[in-house]
């Protein structure tokens, strides 16, 4: 069978493969029983597929519902402001600026500070490595994550405005608190300011006029604050055949080809495949990893290669990511560089991007000092399948899976070639 056939051949396996899991645990919520069963079974397809001999889970508890999941809060307290606004500029100022900081500490930054103030739950990682037969000298792992997000009722409903009702929320926020602060500079203490203008004589003077229209303000920021609260739906799941089981089981048949064709296996190369937990509910799932393993696993070391497969669905939109714009993250340049000839090779037009929105897997890596990139098959504009009920196996692109594991097959040798280097 020549390579084009057994590439075929492979892309079908990864849609079983996906199929599989999809069609029995439906979406895989955060630190939900539907994301434990999808860790049991991709344990069982490493067991089965991969004959791996052992399967390492680690628990870890996080808050799900502490980040993107809060969204929603974000909106409810909008409106909290709102009335605030009209009782107490000065009790409103301090609302805003709490929620303000507050989403910029879990939403936007990642950072976990108000994590204990949220309801915990448990989520796993999952893990097996598999030797060379010779002497191993460096890792490659592949990882993607196992659960799936909330569904985005503003992307299902209309994936072109999703952007722009979001920027509204954020914007009504912090309209309120500029609009409260003025007021409390001018005096405004409580509701008892506004009968100023009920008495005035003569008509109202410019300032008056100026708060006047600070009151009024406040109810054109409404709307946005009602699309930050039908942001996403909690209680409903996207089924994640995307998002992400596409990229765990691209790494699963990449490690199947290898132990299928030994002498693809690059000589001194170990391969680790890993399932994340938690990754929608702010990277808890690679944080946990490199938290509990760096200093601990021999091969967690400077000859590490993190490999993160995320999301391959969108046959024109193959790109290496090079970090996370609200993360402020970096990845490995060199690994970048060598992804993007490996998607070449493929006969791709690939490109190379910033995480827009939010954060993959790659910047806890890139965090603890390893070398780190994230591949992907995803349109980054927003999309009405995109962390929605419709990210179904049946949307899937048998040619993007397909693509994702020539990828990869191309990646591994460069990979190789470039660790020989160093070691001279």
């Amino acid at each position: 069978m020549d390579r084009q056939e057994i590439i075929k051949q492979k892309g079908q396996y990864v849609y079983d493969l996906i199929k599989e899991v999809v069609d029995t645990t439906g979406a895989r919520l955060p630190a939900s029983k539907e994301e434990e069963l999808g860790c049991k079974m991709v344990e069982e397809q490493m067991k089965r597929e991969l004959g791996a001999k052992e399967v390492v889970t680690q628990a870890f508890t996080h808050a799900p519902r502490a980040s993107i999941g809060a969204i929603p809060l974000l909106g409810i307290g909008g409106g909290i402001q709102f009335v605030l606004f009209y009782l107490s500029p000065i009790a409103s100022l301090i609302w805003g600026l709490f929620l303000f900081i507050a989403a910029c500490l879990q939403i936007f930054s990642y950072s976990g500070a108000l994590d204990r103030f949220f309801p915990q739950g448990t989520s796993h990682n999952v893990f097996s490595v598999y030797e060379p037969k010779g002497e191993a000298k460096y890792t490659v792992m592949m990882s993607g994550h196992i659960d799936s997000c909330w569904n985005w009722n503003l992307s299902l409903k209309n994936p072109k405005t999703m952007i722009f009702k979001t920027v509204c929320g954020i914007v009504a926020i912090v309209t309120m608190i500029v609009a409260a602060f003025i007021l409390v500079l001018r005096g405004a203490y409580s509701f008892t300011y506004m009968s100023q203008f009920s008495t005035a004589v003569g008509g109202l003077s410019g300032l008056q006029i100026f708060d006047l229209i600070l009151y009024i303000l406040p109810f054109f920021c409404l709307p946005g604050c009602y699309w930050l609260s039908d942001f996403l739906t909690t209680t409903v799941g996207a089924p994640g055949a995307m998002d992400n089981m596409s990229g765990i089981e691209i790494g699963l048949a990449t490690i199947k080809y290898m132990q299928e064709n030994p002498d693809q296996w690059p000589e001194n190369c170990r391969f680790v495949l890993a399932a994340l937990g938690a990754e929608e509910s702010g990277l808890k799932g690679s944080s946990a990893f490199c938290r509990d393993n760096k200093g601990k696993l021999e091969w967690l070391n400077d000859n590490f290669y993190s490999v993160n497969l995320d999301s391959f669905r969108d046959d024109d939109h193959f790109c290496a990511v090079k970090g996370d714009v609200w993360l402020l993250s970096h990845f490995d340049q060199d690994l970048i560089d060598m992804s993007i000839e490996a998607m070449k090779e493929a006969g791709l037009n690939p490109k190379i991007i910033y995480n827009p929105v939010g954060g993959c897997d790659s910047t806890p890596f890139a965090r603890a000092g390893f070398k780190t990139v994230t591949l992907n098959a995803q349109n980054s504009t927003a999309t009405d399948y995109y962390h929605t009920i419709k990210d179904t196996v049946d949307g899937l692109s048998l040619f993007s899976l397909e693509k994702g594991f020539e990828t990869m097959l191309n990646l591994i040798p460069k990979i190789d070639a470039y660790q020989k280097n160093r070691q001279k």
